[in-house]
């Protein structure tokens, strides 16, 4: 947004704020309730923790350990970003979902290779890495290695889907602590493609303009093709106005789920963009998300918060 329209709306919001206070209520005071946060209150970050041997910056994460608890549950976050940007530390249109730690959990935070750096599956080989590197060292931080809930937006939502649906196969595990499993407790998947033989676009980016018409291995890296009964519960949340990942994608993974009897919550946002906080849109002539039209946050739905931590309280305890 331009210096001089982001001033304006900045005068317009504080103005319309200002109003809404009336005259007689110009002194007051108010308070949160107690207790507030409603689990931890202290927090050890610990960051760029390596979870391969001789990793990069890539291939990295950071923890988030409670200090006055011990054997808390486990949360994961894998970043967006169309598998070309993004961090784990977040940035300003996709900040890292930190809120859970309020809930008593302690969070990890994954870096995985891009694209510009490895094509796929170098992606669910990395997260699969951090997830059995978290398992191995459980002790060492204080978490629980058997309770663990993994969060992913967008390119993480695909992410936390394949590391859901290919649960239990030994699929995409390689290099370090081959003793642990990279199976997870529950998966929360906010607007994540799902079925890239449907997407030629991002096909062509995460398999290379080689591969790209290779039908074997766009369904290789569709989480679609590995849903199965035994699979872990799946939270899904996608907007109906999603510029970016279209909606059908999610129906077509809650479809596929009824099938085989595979678990899951499926909650659509009416009018939801791509974005948790507001919705995103591209423009094509300039590849910038300088245009509107994106649909609102997904968490401008008042349901989706409260519904995660329900999610994530059900199946990881509190």
């Amino acid at each position: 947004m331009p210096p001089l329209r982001l001033l304006l709306t900045l005068s317009v919001g504080l103005s319309a704020m200002l109003s809404s206070i009336s005259p007689g209520h110009a002194q007051t005071r108010t308070r949160t309730k107690t207790p507030y946060p409603t689990g931890s209150k202290s927090v050890s970050w610990i960051i760029n923790v390596p979870y391969v041997t001789g990793g990069g910056p890539e291939q990295q994460l950071d923890l988030y350990i409670p200090t006055e608890r011990h054997g808390e549950p486990l949360v994961v976050f894998i970043h967006g970003g169309g598998f070309e940007h993004g961090d784990k530390a977040g940035d300003s249109i996709n900040p890292n979902n930190l809120q859970w730690l309020w809930q008593g959990y302690a969070m990890a935070s994954v870096n995985y290779r891009l694209l510009q750096h490895a094509l796929w599956p170098a992606q669910i080989e990395d997260c699969k890495a951090a997830i059995r590197w978290l398992k191995a060292h459980a002790n060492d931080y204080g978490y629980s290695p058997s309770k663990i809930a993994v969060v992913g937006e967008s390119a993480g939502g695909h992410l936390v889907a394949m590391i859901g649906t290919t649960s239990g196969k030994k699929l995409f595990d390689t290099g370090d602590n081959l003793d642990q499993t990279s199976d997870v407790t529950c998966i929360v998947d906010l607007f994540g493609p799902i079925d890239i033989t449907r997407l030629p676009g991002l096909a062509a980016k995460l398999l290379g303009p080689d591969n790209k018409d290779d039908q074997e291995l766009r369904r290789n890296a569709s989480p679609i093709s590995y849903v199965h009964e035994g699979e872990p519960p799946m939270l899904i949340v996608h907007g109906t106005d999603d510029k970016l990942v279209p909606y059908e994608q999610a129906e077509l993974l809650a479809d596929a789920m009824d099938k085989v009897h595979a678990p899951y919550h499926f909650h659509t946002v009416v009018g939801g963009g791509h974005n948790p906080y507001f919705g995103i849109n591209t423009n094509p002539k300039t590849g910038w998300f300088d245009t509107g039209g994106g649909g609102l946050g997904l968490f401008e739905d008042p349901a989706v918060e409260p519904l995660i931590i329900q999610f994530l309280h059900e199946h990881l305890g509190t």
